[in-house]
C-alpha cells in the first residue's frame, strides 16, 4: 500500500509523487491532513484557508473521476501518519510513503524529518519528490539556474488515467467535505470570493490568460486597476498551493508564444510574462522558485534581518503608542495617501494586490512610518490569498532597504507619483475610496479632498520622513557595504562581479526593448 501525502502540491497533473506511486496500478491511499497548526497560526487569514479547502474538494472530485478519493484526516500530521502506517501494517500491508518536499516553515521541515526517522526505524520505504524545482544539494547550488531550466523544459511525468484506491476501515479522525464546511464555517463567511481554489480552475485560469488576457501584460501588470481586472495571470495563489506546476505554466506559455510568430506585440507580452526580469535576472516563474530555494538553505531569513547591522533599526518589538497609530492607519487604509489606502483596502477585501502596490505600501510602512518589516510582513500573510513565506518576508526586507547593500541607492516609492503614473484616470482609487468620487487628479494630488473632512489628512510628511528615515537606512547600508569591503575575500568579489553582470544584462534588455518599441512605432 502506497500513501500519497498531499501538502502544497494539490494537483494530479505533473505531480512526481502521484506519478511514481500510481505507476504500476498499485493500491494507493491519497490523503491530506487538516493540521490545526496551519489554521490556528496568527498569520494565516481566512482567504488562504478557504482557498486550501476549495482546492482539496476539487482534488477529491478529480481523484473520484479516476476511481479514487481523497482521505481527509484531521489532527497532528506526525501522529496521524504514524497511526495510519501502524494500522496499515496491522491490515497486512507494507506501507510506502510518498510526499513532495515542502520547505515553507521550520515546523514543516521538522515534521518531515520526524516521519523520515519513523519510517527508517520501521525499515519502510519512502519517497521525497519535487513539487517544483528545488536544488537540495549544497555542493550544486552554483548550478541552480542551469539545472532549473533543464527541469522546466523536461516533459512532465504522465498523468494517471486510473488510480487504485481500495476502501479501508481506518480508526482515525476523518472528515467528509460536508463536515469540513460545517466545522470550519468561519472560513466560508467571505461575501465575495475573488480567487477560488482547485486544479481544474487553475488550468482554466492559465488557459484564459494565454487565450487573450496576456495582451499588453508587459505594461498592464503595474497598473492596479488593470491588474485587478485580470490583466495579470492571477495564478499566484495556485502556484502557492501547487494546484498548478511552474513547469506547466512555463511550457504552456512557451508553446503559446511559438504560435504568435506573426504577432510581435502579442509575443512580446508573453515573453514579458515568461522571461520578465523581476530580481537578479530571474524571470517571473524562476523568481517564484528562487525564493523557495533561498529559504531552504537560509530558513532564518523569514524572521531575521539578512544583515545584522539592521538589528538596531528593524526589530519585531512591540510598537510604541505613536507607531501603533501609524500601523493601524496603514492596516485600515486611512493614511491620507489615496494610493496607499486604496491598495490596503483592496488587500483586506480581495486578499491580493499587484506587485507594485505591495512594494509601495511596504516602503511606506518601513521607510516613512519607521515601522519594522516584521509587522508589515505578518499583516500581509494574514490577508494574502497567495501568501508565500519565502517570497513575502524576503520582499519585505528588500523594500525596507536591507538587501543588496552593494548598491549605493534603494527605492522608496512615492504614492502620489504612482497615482500619476499608474492610476491617472483614478479608476482604482474611485473603486476603493468612493468618497473621492468627484475629485479630479489635481485635486487629489494637491490634497483638496481632505478639506471637508470626507477623507483623512495625511498621517505624516512623506518628503520629511523619506529624508530622515531614508538616511538612517542608507547609513546602515553603508556600514554593511564597508564591512563587506573590509572583510574582502571571494564573497565580496563575487558580489561585485554579479552586480556588474546584472547592470550589463539590464542595459542589454533595455536596448532590446527600445529597439522593439522603435520597430512598432
Amino acid at each position: 500500500m502506497k500513501i500519497i501525502w498531499f501538502r502544497r502540491d494539490l494537483r494530479i497533473a505533473d505531480n512526481e509523487s502521484v506519478a511514481k506511486a500510481t505507476a504500476e496500478n498499485a493500491p494507493v491511499l491519497p490523503c491530506f491532513i487538516i493540521d490545526p497548526w496551519f489554521y490556528q497560526c496568527s498569520d494565516v487569514g481566512k482567504a488562504r484557508v478557504r482557498f486550501l479547502f476549495e482546492s482539496l474538494e476539487n482534488l477529491d472530485n478529480n481523484l473520484r473521476l479516476l476511481g479514487s478519493k481523497l482521505y481527509l484526516f484531521e489532527g497532528n500530521s506526525v501522529n496521524i501518519l504514524q497511526e495510519l502506517t501502524q494500522q496499515l501494517i496491522q491490515l497486512g500491508h507494507k506501507p510506502k510513503l510518498y510526499f513532495n518536499r515542502d520547505v515553507q516553515v521550520e515546523y514543516g521541515i521538522e515534521r518531515d524529518r520526524t516521519l523520515i526517522n519513523f519510517y527508517t526505524q520501521l525499515n519502510l520505504d519512502y519517497h521525497i519528490g519535487l513539487n517544483n524545482f528545488l536544488q537540495t544539494d549544497n555542493d550544486r547550488r552554483d548550478q541552480w539556474i542551469e539545472e532549473y531550466y533543464t527541469y522546466v523544459r523536461q516533459l512532465p511525468p504522465p498523468t494517471p488515467t486510473h488510480i487504485n484506491t481500495p476502501d479501508l476501515s481506518l480508526n482515525l479522525p476523518q472528515l467528509t467535505f460536508a463536515e469540513l464546511k460545517r466545522k470550519y464555517s468561519t472560513f466560508y463567511e467571505t461575501k465575495k470570493v475573488y480567487f477560488k481554489g482547485g486544479e481544474t480552475l487553475a488550468q482554466k485560469t492559465l488557459d484564459s490568460f494565454l487565450t487573450k488576457r496576456f495582451y499588453g501584460y508587459h505594461w498592464k501588470l503595474s497598473r492596479p486597476w488593470l491588474a485587478q481586472q485580470k490583466a495579470t495571470s492571477h495564478l499566484s495563489p495556485h502556484l502557492t498551493f501547487g494546484t498548478i506546476s511552474v513547469r506547466n505554466v512555463y511550457q504552456s506559455t512557451k508553446a503559446r508564444a511559438a504560435e504568435l510568430t506573426d504577432q510581435p506585440k502579442a509575443q512580446f507580452s508573453l515573453k514579458a510574462f515568461r522571461v520578465r526580469e523581476a530580481c537578479a535576472l530571474r524571470s517571473r516563474l524562476r523568481w517564484h522558485d528562487s525564493f523557495t530555494q533561498r529559504l531552504y538553505f537560509h530558513p532564518e531569513i523569514a524572521y531575521t534581518n539578512c544583515y545584522p547591522e539592521f538589528d538596531e533599526y528593524y526589530r519585531p518589538d512591540e510598537l510604541t503608542s505613536s507607531q501603533q497609530e501609524l500601523f493601524h492607519a496603514w492596516c485600515e487604509g486611512i493614511t491620507g495617501f489615496p494610493m496607499v489606502d486604496a491598495s490596503m483596502r483592496q488587500l483586506r477585501t480581495m486578499g491580493w494586490m499587484n506587485f507594485r502596490m505591495r512594494a509601495m505600501c511596504a516602503t511606506f510602512l518601513t521607510i516613512n512610518c519607521g515601522i519594522s518589516w516584521h509587522h508589515g510582513a505578518k499583516h500581509y500573510m494574514n490577508y494574502l490569498v497567495d501568501g508565500d513565506l519565502a517570497i513575502d518576508n524576503w520582499q519585505w526586507q528588500m523594500q525596507a532597504g536591507i538587501t543588496n547593500p552593494l548598491s549605493d541607492t534603494f527605492r522608496i516609492y512615492n504614492p502620489n507619483k504612482n497615482i500619476e503614473e499608474k492610476d491617472s484616470d483614478l479608476r482604482f482609487i474611485y473603486h476603493w475610496i468612493p468618497k473621492l468620487l468627484g475629485y479630479g487628479l489635481q485635486d487629489i494630488l494637491e490634497g483638496k479632498c481632505t478639506e471637508h473632512g470626507l477623507y483623512p489628512a495625511p498621517i505624516l510628511d512623506w518628503a520629511q520622513t523619506r529624508r530622515v528615515n531614508g538616511k538612517i537606512v542608507s547609513d546602515l547600508r553603508k556600514r554593511v557595504r564597508e564591512r563587506l569591503l573590509a572583510e574582502g575575500g571571494e564573497e565580496y568579489e563575487n558580489a561585485i562581479a554579479t552586480k556588474t553582470a546584472v547592470i550589463k544584462y539590464f542595459e542589454s534588455k533595455d536596448k532590446q526593448y527600445k529597439h522593439f518599441k522603435d520597430q512598432q512605432s
